[in-house]
């Protein structure tokens, strides 16, 4: 598969997921980023635990598909509850940001599992070349994003203490 094709995949069905769920983009950055973390962490050591699980694939390696798992799965997590926006264009932009700060976080766990040429490296390469910038940026406005997030107000009366 076309690693263009891949990305824009991935991108679509992310922000489809992301928008329909109405989830704010800074919290799902951010879960972004810890997943991104964990990847690195334990992609290698839970492959094998997978494998002896009896999963079996042959490609990409089993170690790319673990990888991009444990990158998504906090987000996965977090689509079922948390802070919502109200306005369809927040949504929009909200699910845009969290699709290209997916697919910019799952660039270098994908490209090491997959073999690129062509036209295919050419758009890996623009990519990983802007990945620095991309998720940075996705990240600093994730951290705006939560503190514009206001908590709901009840209007129920307040426990006496």
């Amino acid at each position: 598969m076309d690693i263009a094709v891949l990305f824009a995949v991935i991108l679509g069905v992310l922000f489809v997921v992301a928008y329909l769920t109405k989830r704010r983009f800074g919290v799902l950055a951010l879960a972004l980023a810890a997943g991104a973390l964990l990847s690195d962490l334990w992609a290698e050591k839970l492959t094998p635990l997978i494998q002896d699980a009896g999963v079996v694939v042959e490609r990409p390696p089993m170690v790319t598909l673990v990888a991009a798992g444990i990158v998504l799965l906090p987000a996965v997590v977090l689509f079922a509850s948390g802070p919502v926006y109200r306005k369809p264009q927040e949504r929009l932009i909200g699910a845009f940001l969290f699709a290209l700060l997916a697919v910019a976080l799952l660039v270098e766990p994908l490209g090491s599992g997959l073999l690129l040429s062509g036209e295919s490296k050419t758009v890996y390469d623009v990519i990983a070349e802007n990945r620095v910038y991309i998720v940075t940026a996705g990240l600093v406005i994730g951290v705006v994003d939560i503190l514009f997030t206001r908590m709901p107000k009840y209007g129920g009366r307040h426990a006496k203490h």
